[in-house]
């Protein structure tokens, strides 16, 4: 192998170098080893997901409230003629909104833990950044009313500034503190996806750049936001699906009428609705899926996942 080169896995000599190399006794071969994974997953994962499908195209009998193997579309007909559809557009705007934000935040964040600083202290940041989990949704969510309410700290601030009259009304039960309430609670979810993919990267492509006589900006835009985009994908996918099934969030600091798709399963629920509920479930699951195959398909998120000698 000529010096300075970077093996891969198309190498011959690397993959010779590698078959000869002798395995350790007693270690199951990969396929073997990700078996009891696989299983896992497919047991609490893939199945309930497949049942809950299944029994989507169930009938709903009100007469012994419970559901009866008639396949219909009654159930998806029900979602799409009735309110329920708004409050789902509204709950994957607000997610989708709230985890394109939440990217963008984590991005100067994660560069400063991820590029700039060492293990220990990289370490103490994402430490920091999972504070917000040690208390319980609804604490957090609450919170959030005493800083963004009519006399919360943000309006007593400002009319005690002089910057306004009277306190804004807006701050509080709108869609803007709603996605400030996601983004507090879920920006860590975005953070350590990008962390690791800034990890990622090697100083000497920096340094290259630098010495072809690259700005910071165009560093950048041309070498590092490639490099760190299959996690800027994934911080985004991870805040989406977990925004998806927030209701804290809606039910606390979005107005009185407002709902959410995890809001409309509950009620739907409370009246044994059962296929209607699992129509709805799958609807969600089916569109995070998509989203997910889009970003596998076109914005690289298998490079994640990829060694670095590859």
């Amino acid at each position: 192998m000529r010096p300075g080169r970077r093996p891969s896995c198309e190498d011959p000599l690397t993959q010779v170098e590698a078959s000869a190399r002798p395995r350790r006794p007693g270690l199951p071969r990969p396929p073997l080893a990700a078996l009891p994974a696989a299983l896992l997953v497919v047991g609490l994962g893939l199945a309930p997901l497949a049942l809950i499908a299944f029994w989507s195209f169930w009938r709903f009998d009100p007469a012994t409230y419970w559901i009866t193997p008639d396949y219909t579309l009654a159930s998806y007909a029900a979602l799409m003629d009735t309110g329920r559809l708004p409050v789902l557009l509204r709950t994957l705007g607000l997610s989708a909104l709230t985890a394109a934000l939440a990217t963008l935040l984590a991005l100067p964040a994660a560069a400063v833990i991820g590029l700039m600083s060492g293990p220990r202290k990289a370490a103490v940041l994402i430490a920091l950044f999972t504070v917000p989990f040690f208390t319980s949704a609804l604490i957090r969510a609450f919170a959030w009313r005493l800083v963004l309410g009519r006399n919360g700290a943000i309006n007593q601030t400002l009319v005690a500034a002089g910057l306004i009259d009277e306190p804004l009304e807006w701050l509080l039960f709108s869609n803007f503190a709603v996605i400030v309430g996601m983004l507090a609670a879920y920006l860590p979810f975005a953070v350590v996806p990008l962390v690791l993919a800034f990890g990622r990267i090697e100083p000497s492509v920096i340094r290259a750049s630098q010495d072809l006589g690259a700005g910071f900006w165009t560093t950048f835009r041309r070498v590092i936001l490639p490099l760190v985009l299959p996690g800027a994908v994934a911080g985004f996918l991870f805040v989406f699906v977990v925004a998806l099934g927030t209701s804290s969030e809606i039910q606390l600091l979005g107005g009185a009428g407002d709902s959410s798709i995890s809001i409309m399963i509950n009620d739907v629920m409370r009246v044994v609705n059962f296929p209607l509920a699992f129509a709805i479930a799958t609807v969600v699951v089916a569109v995070a899926v998509a989203v997910l195959l889009v970003a596998v398909r076109f914005f690289r998120l298998s490079k994640l996942f990829e060694d670095l000698g590859t």
